[in-house]
């Protein structure tokens, strides 16, 4: 008996989101903890989060409307450096989607867990093809105001933020509320997202040394780099 194999079954029937503007909601921010990062050859320790978002209403090329295979509605997610700097990507894009830039007061601490529920409207594009894949995945290239302001709504997803610190205590026998919390999102995380966390060295050194790690912002000095903006007083207040 002879084993053959065809070019079906690839997995391209299933409907994709396509590039464009939508609406959509931040439904999960998942703090993945410190792991090492390689950038432009450079490997370094980094503190990352990542957000993600439901839509509100995809479409394919012929303008009809499509859900997931499971029926729920389409989600896309971004990570970022869990970084304030005035270079960062997180930062760029959180001004963009506020409309407006961080206070001197926020720059010191800004409590990403109030994007949960928030409005945005969320510029999708596709990845390239690459060693990792054929490409043609939906990814987030900006993320900017919506029309009619930033909301806090509900989504069809359940709104949840993971914080990597309160999941750690599970491991160092102080586990309370907040921890018995973060094991219940943790275990409703994807599993890539999973992975992630169990890389970081929080984790690893809760589950090693049987102690809660202390994380530390990920960017010192960010008050440095405030540009409070002077121009936006008038506005209408956003909900973050």
């Amino acid at each position: 008996m002879s084993l053959t194999v065809n070019a079906s079954g690839g997995g391209e029937d299933y409907p994709k989101l396509q590039p464009g503007k939508y609406e959509g909601t931040c439904f999960r921010i998942v703090d993945l903890g410190t792991s090492e990062q390689e950038y432009k050859g450079q490997v370094s320790k980094k503190k990352r989060i990542r957000l993600d978002f439901e839509i509100t209403k995809a479409v394919d090329p012929a303008d009809n409307e499509i859900v997931m295979q499971d029926e729920r509605p389409f989600g896309v997610g971004k990570t970022y450096t869990a970084s304030l700097f005035e270079a960062a990507t997180l930062r760029k894009d959180l001004e963009n989607w506020r409309d407006k830039t961080f206070t001197e007061e926020e720059l010191e601490g800004f409590d990403v867990g109030v994007l949960v529920g928030m409005t945005a409207r969320i510029e999708i594009g596709h990845t390239a093809p690459s060693d990792y894949g054929p490409g043609g995945n939906a990814k987030i290239l900006k993320l900017s105001r919506p029309d009619g302001g930033v909301q806090k709504v509900a989504t069809i997803n359940p709104q949840t933020t993971f914080d990597i610190e309160d999941y750690c205590d599970e491991f160092n026998g102080n586990m309370g509320e907040k921890s018995k919390a973060m094991v219940d999102i943790y275990d409703q995380l994807p599993k890539y997202l999973q992975i992630e966390i169990e890389k970081s060295f929080e984790y690893q050194a809760a589950v090693e040394d049987g102690e809660k790690v202390e994380t530390k912002p990920a960017e010192p000095g960010l008050a440095d780099l405030a540009k409070p903006d002077e121009d936006k007083d008038d506005e209408p207040n956003i909900p973050f």
